[in-house]
């Protein structure tokens, strides 16, 4: 009897030792799918917009000869409220401040849009543009502050704007690489 009592105490520890386990395993399972996205601040809206609130990124290019004409028919290829993007996942820099990278309004969007670039680890905003035109790109973008030699995680934000140019319309974040040599 004595050695049943001591089979039947050792499953019921071992069913407590695995319950516990499957518990830990579930909230580590959790944290590492459920990060936080940092808080970023969103440009203030009014009802009444006074002007336009944002204007056209004088750095902006063509991407291609032919894009300008095709923004106008390809404008019906993206649906209401989905955007295309066109850019690259890493952006450097050799000195801290000025970063190569192209970052594109692709011509088959519906709207204008403007860029921000936030520090994942801070939430700092790092970079904000002017108004990116559809078909339009740009090569590069000089940050706020500089940054110390090393690679550093980003959120780079798509702005669409309404044809107020001062409401925005939708935004998507995506990963952005920082490095600097």
């Amino acid at each position: 009897m004595e050695k049943e009592k001591s089979n039947n105490t050792l499953k019921v520890v071992f069913a407590v030792v695995i319950v516990a386990l499957l518990a830990v395993i579930g909230v580590l399972v959790y944290k590492l799918t459920h990060i936080p996205e940092p808080e970023m601040p969103q440009a203030q809206q009014s009802e009444e917009p006074e002007g336009n609130l944002f204007d056209y990124d004088n750095t902006a290019v063509a991407i291609d000869e032919d894009s300008l004409a095709r923004a106008l028919e390809e404008m019906a290829k993206v649906a209401e409220g989905q955007m295309t993007l066109e850019m690259k996942t890493s952006a450097e820099s050799s000195d801290g401040l000025n970063f190569s990278c192209e970052l594109a309004n692709a011509s088959e969007n519906r709207y204008d849009m403007f860029l921000t670039l936030y520090l994942d680890e801070t939430g700092e905003e790092l970079y904000r543009s002017g108004l990116i035109p559809l078909g339009m790109e740009i090569h590069g973008f000089t940050i706020n502050r500089k940054l110390n030699p090393g690679t550093y995680n980003a959120t780079l934000v798509y702005n669409q704007v309404n044809d107020d140019k001062s409401t925005i319309h939708s935004t998507i974040n995506v990963g952005l690489t920082l490095t600097v040599s």
